[in-house]
This record gives structure tokens, C-alpha cells and sequence, in this order.
């Protein structure tokens, strides 16, 4: 039978005695930990182990921005049902192949340059020295938790033995990225060098540790209990704090791993690995798992496909961005595009608010240059213009035919509203082929922005708009046009049931305690208040304007208006805001204004918590599906990115489609018939009733060679 072939895997010897295992997995950017590597990595260490006359080993890679990325996350999804005995094999299998590099008869150094996390810094640590470079890309750590997953293959044994535990309890229950120069003060690495140092430096460690053998003391050593544990007591209690006001971001991982580390720091090495299967079994397919995991795999599609945007075109390059409108929008909007070295013309029709804004601008980011226009023709220049002044469709048509007129026939021009159809604001434009939607969902807590193709949008308009998003460190879904977009349209769904749900008699209160427990950042109400009451009547009233189902013209938010309760801004709304940044509080005279909307003031009407978060979020799955029938989206993996990354459905639950895959579309039909009971509009809709009676599902099952 021939010998395997490593196709991931080359070894070289750049000095007499010395190996090298370069990584450089083919047509990939990254090295993965999948079946392939690991196999090529334990068959080429026990050939270099055979040899008699190597003094070190050197495990390295190609790649010229990643070291390993981590584990094959598709083969994890794919078994997320395994029983807990294959999950403990799956560990053990690991740990087995990267011990190698702990027990060879030499030694061992990983020469770390890119980013190194999960199960990559995990391999590093089996080494007995690591080397990284001081690149700015050379970032380490063990971001697990942030997929519902704890580190399986001994990094949270090896890791507090190699630095200490509070060290390691912070990295591991965060699942924060750090420096190379955080990892050297903490001890995980013991050199930082340049980048074209990193294999002669390497060399010279190996000879240097290797003539004093105190890498033989230094595996006998690690393999004991954790000698440099700290207060245990006090760990638990100041992570233990911290995991609980993360809990709704990053649920019950940090957990089990906070209990197993402080568990197993008093154990030998051996009996700490035994913890941690048991730790990673806990965690593995978990709900939140596989909700966390779901949203990674909407990030990573993202970067390749934003929505509906031709990816092959050359888009326009953006040098210089005008913003028009200076409020709170139009503010952070400028903030954004400074913050990643464009440079920025700013108009506002308030002369004072304008250069208010531009002196606070320019003294945040001096290297930057920010001018204040004094009209439309000082934004000529700009290869792109946004405009985001007060959301009224007769407004922004007379703002944006200003600005085209201003401007050069190459510039692109967009619009920030929120609601109001593209194809609206370009009638009246003479280039509408240059015009489209950016919507900031919000600029400075959420990273989508919908890129909103009107009907003469062209698709180099589109692909620039895509573009620029993206060179803000923001993600971009190309879209369709249609009242509401996404965003707004899932958005008002959640609004329109929590006040049906309201005027039925349950409190607002209840409703917002209840949301927040699945998991959202705030409630209904309390999101309103942030919008501002005001913003989400326009809104809403233009989705109803344009035919959207979504939205009844309830008369809460009329008179909640009418009568100075606007939100957070104003101090007032829903709630009561002592201050900008203060926690909401209760108004009775609030409720005193809009009590006569109460169908029903009895205790006995209200709904219980899991009733609450059924009927609204089956209302947002009515939407989204229709959203889908009327192909506002090219696929509906964008739906759950909108909602995780425009409005803050909390992404421990996948996204909105993924979560009614995991209820169940049959309870998703149950609810929506209980609504229609009372509310005409709400009904289960033909691609629901489909999916309840195949037994369909949004997430077909992945799968893997051992299904097959």
C-alpha cells in the first residue's frame, strides 16, 4: 500500500538538526484543524521522532496573514447531535496528535506569525516554546465561548500551567483576542521578533534550550497542578461577575468553563483533560452553540457574498465622502468614514450645528481633513454623497436633486433613509442610475448597513456602495428596494405585536422583561425609546403608506407624540431617562396617556413570558417569509444577518429564521393562528403552512462522511 502524500504539510531543514513543518493547506487562505491536517501533522511527527540526530523541530506556516485559524467549524456543525462519548473521542483525538510535540525527543517550537486562535494557539501550546512575530496581524487567542464551544484540546489545562489561572480564566471566558505583546506578559510567549527573524530566531532558542535541557524539567512540571493558581475565591467572583453581565451575549459556556478551570487548577494534567471533555460535552450542541455557530457561518458568507452585488466588478474608488444633514446620524456617519482615513465635506442647513459639529470632528481626528461646506458646490469632488436629513420623502427629494446638481456626474449619491422606497426618492432624479440606499442601521452600535438597489441603480453603483461599507468595517447586504428594507420592516413587526400584545392587557414591563430574557439588549418599548417615538411613527407610517402588512396605524404612538414623549432624546418616552446614558425608569403619567388604548385592564389578560416572545417573534418569521416571496433579498441567510447585525436579535438564537427552525415551524403556524384570532392581518402564509406540513426547515441538516 503507497504512503500518504501530505498535501498540507512540507518539512524542510534549514540547519543540520533542525526541522521545519511548514503549514500551507492548498487553494485556501487559512490552515484548518480538519481530519487532513491532523493526520499529516501525527504521521510527520512520528518520522522526525525516528530520527536520531535532529535537536529541535519548527512548526510554522505559509500563510502570510493566519498561522492555523482554529477547528474545522463545517465538520462541528455538522455534529453537534454526537452523544457525549464521541465528543470526549473527538478531544482525545486531538490531544493526542498535538502531544506529539511534547513528547518528541527534542525540542519543540512554534514560530507563530498571523493570527493564531482556537484550537491554532491550542497546537502552539503543546510546543514547549512559542515564537510570534510583532506584526500587527499576529493576534492570539481562544475565542470559543463566542461559539457557545469551550477550548477542547487542553488549552484550558495548558494554558493557566504555562502562564496562570486568572490569566487564562480571562482569556478563555472572554474569548478575547490579544497582542503578541499581551501574550509575552503574561508569559504564553517567550519572544516577539520581527517577522523575517522569526526562523533564524527560532533556530537559535532551540539550540540554546536545548543544550540545557530545561525543556525536559518544563514537560515533567506542566504536567502537575496549576502552582501559580491565585485567590480561586476571588476569580470566581470577579469573572463569575462578569459572565453573568455577558450572559445574554455569550450564554452558559463561559460558565462550565469558569467551573471546570477553577475545578481542575488543584488536579494533575491528566485529570484536568478528563474535565475538560466533560466541559466541552456539556456545551457541545447546545442551543446557544448552535446559534452561535449559525451566526459565524452568516458573518464568513457575508465577506464573500453581500447580498445581491456583482463582487467581479472594479467599484469606484472613495477618496473623499460628503455628508448632508449633521444630526445625530449624519454625525456618526462622518465619525465612521474618519475613522478609516477617508476624508469628509460636511453640510448641514443649521450653519451653527454644522460647524458645531465639524470643530468637535476635526478635534477628534486631526490627521483627517473634515470641511464645513458653505452650500451644494462645496461638495464637488466627492466620489460619494450621503444624504441623511430629516426622513421625509418631499425633503429628501429636494436635498438629493441639490446635491446631484452639485456634484460631479461620476459622484454616487445615497440616501440614509430608513423606510422610504429608493425608487420614491430617484424620480426626480437625473442620474438615477447613480443613486441608491445606505442605510446605517445605527452607526455606532450595529454593523449592518442595508445597500438598497433601486430600480435604475446600476450594478457599479451597487458595487461601490458595497465596497465602501465594507472599507468602514461595517457589513453590507445588498437588498432590493421596497418600504422598510429588512431591517425596518422585521423591526416594526416586533413593534406592532408588543403594542398589540400591550392593548391586550399585558403591561410593557412584562413585555420588555420578557424580551430581554430571551436574550435582546432591550425590550420593544425601550428600543423604541432609543430610536425615538417619533422616528418609528414616520417610518411606520411609510411601510403602511407603501402596503406593508406589518404596520397598523396604532394611535399610541400619535399621541405619545402629540403630547412630548419622544424617547431617550427628549428624556421621556416609554420610560423616564434622568440622564443621556441613565437606566430607563417608570412613568405613571405615561401610562395615564395612553391607558384609554387598553382593551383589557384585567390581571388575567396578561400573556405568560414564553407566550410574549412566541407571538412576536412568529410575527417577525410571517415577514421575513414574506420578505423572502417578494425577493427584497437574494437569500434568506441575509434575513438572519439583518436582524442579528441591524437590530440586535440576540445571535445566541441564530437569527430569526434559524430560531424558528429550532421551535419549530409547526409552533411558529400555532402562534400566528392564535394572533388572528384577534388581529385579522396576522396568518400563517402558504410558505409557512408548506413548511408545517413537509416538515421542511429554513437550515437544511450539514452533514458529514459519517452520515454517508
Amino acid at each position: 500500500m503507497p504512503n500518504p502524500i501530505n498535501t498540507i504539510t512540507k518539512v524542510t531543514y534549514p540547519q543540520t538538526g533542525i526541522a521545519m513543518i511548514t503549514m500551507d493547506a492548498p487553494e485556501s487562505a487559512a490552515n484548518i484543524l480538519d481530519e487532513q491536517l491532523f493526520a499529516e501533522l501525527d504521521r510527520t511527527m512520528a518520522e522526525l521522532a525516528e530520527q536520531k540526530d535532529l535537536t529541535g523541530v519548527i512548526l510554522t506556516s505559509a500563510k502570510p496573514t493566519i498561522f492555523v485559524a482554529g477547528a474545522d467549524l463545517k465538520r462541528i456543525a455538522a455534529t453537534l447531535d454526537w452523544p457525549e462519548k464521541k465528543i470526549v473521542e473527538f478531544c482525545q483525538r486531538g490531544r493526542a496528535v498535538m502531544a506529539r510535540f511534547s513528547r518528541c525527543p527534542f525540542v519543540s517550537i512554534a514560530a507563530i506569525h498571523g493570527a493564531c486562535v482556537g484550537g491554532g494557539l491550542e497546537l502552539p501550546m503543546w510546543c514547549d516554546l512559542r515564537i510570534a512575530s510583532d506584526d500587527r496581524r499576529t493576534i492570539l487567542g481562544l475565542p470559543e465561548v463566542k461559539l457557545g464551544l469551550v477550548p477542547g484540546w487542553a488549552g484550558t489545562a495548558r494554558l493557566p500551567r504555562i502562564t496562570n489561572l486568572e490569566a487564562a480564566v480571562d482569556l478563555v471566558t472572554s474569548g478575547r483576542l490579544i497582542s503578541t505583546g499581551e501574550a509575552s506578559s503574561i508569559g504564553l510567549i517567550d519572544a516577539v521578533v520581527p517577522q523575517e527573524s522569526l526562523i533564524e530566531e527560532s533556530i537559535k532558542m532551540i539550540h540554546r534550550v536545548s543544550t540545557s535541557e530545561s525543556f525536559v524539567f518544563d514537560r515533567k512540571k506542566i504536567m502537575g497542578q496549576v502552582d501559580n493558581a491565585g485567590d480561586l475565591e476571588q476569580i470566581v467572583l470577579k469573572y463569575g461577575k462578569r459572565i453573568i453581565e455577558n450572559k445574554k451575549i455569550f450564554p452558559f459556556a463561559p460558565t462550565v468553563a469558569l467551573e471546570h478551570m477553577t475545578r481542575s487548577a488543584s488536579l494533575p494534567m491528566k485529570a484536568a483533560w478528563q474535565s475538560e471533555s466533560a466541559a466541552m460535552a456539556q456545551v457541545y450542541g447546545s442551543p446557544a452553540s448552535r446559534g452561535l455557530i449559525n451566526h459565524f457561518f452568516l458573518i464568513d458568507r457575508n465577506k464573500k457574498q453581500p447580498g445581491l452585488v456583482d463582487m467581479k466588478l472594479s467599484p469606484t474608488k472613495i477618496h473623499t465622502v460628503g455628508v448632508v444633514g449633521a444630526g445625530l446620524m449624519g454625525k456618526a456617519i462622518a465619525e465612521n468614514c474618519l475613522k478609516q482615513d477617508l476624508d469628509v465635506k460636511l453640510l448641514d442647513a443649521n450653519t451653527e450645528t454644522q460647524q458645531s459639529v465639524v470643530r468637535q470632528l476635526k478635534c477628534d481626528h486631526p490627521e483627517r481633513s473634515v470641511q464645513s461646506c458653505e452650500d451644494y458646490n462645496s461638495l464637488a469632488g466627492c466620489e460619494l454623497v450621503i444624504e441623511s436629513v430629516v426622513e421625509t420623502a418631499s425633503v429628501k427629494s429636494q436635498v438629493l436633486q441639490k446635491i446631484e446638481c452639485a456634484v460631479d456626474q461620476s459622484t454616487v449619491l445615497a440616501s440614509n433613509t430608513s423606510a422610504i422606497p429608493i425608487e420614491t426618492l430617484a424620480n426626480h432624479l437625473q442620474r438615477p442610475e447613480k443613486f441608491c440606499g445606505i442605510h446605517f442601521c445605527h452607526p455606532e452600535l450595529m454593523s449592518l448597513v442595508e445597500v438598497v438597489c433601486g430600480p435604475g441603480s446600476s450594478e457599479q453603483t451597487i458595487a461601490t456602495a458595497v465596497k465602501y461599507v465594507k472599507s468602514l468595517r461595517k457589513m453590507p447586504v445588498a437588498m432590493n428596494d421596497g418600504a422598510g428594507f429588512v431591517v425596518n420592516r422585521l423591526l416594526a413587526a416586533m413593534i406592532d405585536q408588543s403594542l398589540r400584545i400591550f392593548t391586550e392587557g399585558t403591561s410593557i414591563e412584562t413585555i420588555d422583561l420578557a424580551m430581554r430574557e430571551f436574550g435582546f439588549p432591550g425590550g420593544p418599548f425601550e428600543i423604541i425609546d432609543v430610536i425615538g417615538i417619533d422616528t418609528c411613527l414616520y417610518a411606520g407610517r411609510t411601510m403602511w403608506e407603501s402596503g406593508s402588512q406589518c404596520v397598523t396605524l396604532s394611535p399610541i404612538l400619535p399621541r405619545m407624540v402629540k403630547s412630548g414623549f419622544l424617547g431617550r432624546k427628549t428624556g421621556k418616552g416609554f420610560y423616564v431617562y434622568p440622564d443621556a446614558h441613565g437606566e430607563p425608569k417608570w412613568d405613571d403619567d405615561l401610562l395615564s396617556t395612553i391607558e384609554i388604548y387598553r382593551n383589557n385592564k384585567e390581571e388575567s389578560a396578561t400573556l405568560c413570558e414564553k407566550k410574549i416572545v412566541t407571538q412576536i417573534l412568529s410575527a417577525i418569521v410571517l415577514e421575513a417569509t414574506r420578505i423572502i416571496e417578494e425577493e427584497i433579498v437574494q437569500d434568506f441567510r441575509d434575513i438572519d444577518l439583518c436582524i442579528i447585525e441591524g437590530f440586535g436579535f440576540p445571535a445566541h438564537h441564530g437569527g430569526i429564521l434559524f430560531w424558528a427552525d429550532q421551535v419549530g415551524i409547526k409552533t411558529v403556524r400555532q402562534a400566528l393562528e392564535d394572533i388572528g384570532r384577534v388581529d385579522s392581518r396576522i396568518a400563517p402564509n402558504a410558505a409557512i403552512q408548506w413548511q408545517a406540513e413537509n416538515q421542511a426547515s429554513f437550515y437544511p441538516k450539514l452533514k458529514t462522511s459519517e452520515d454517508t
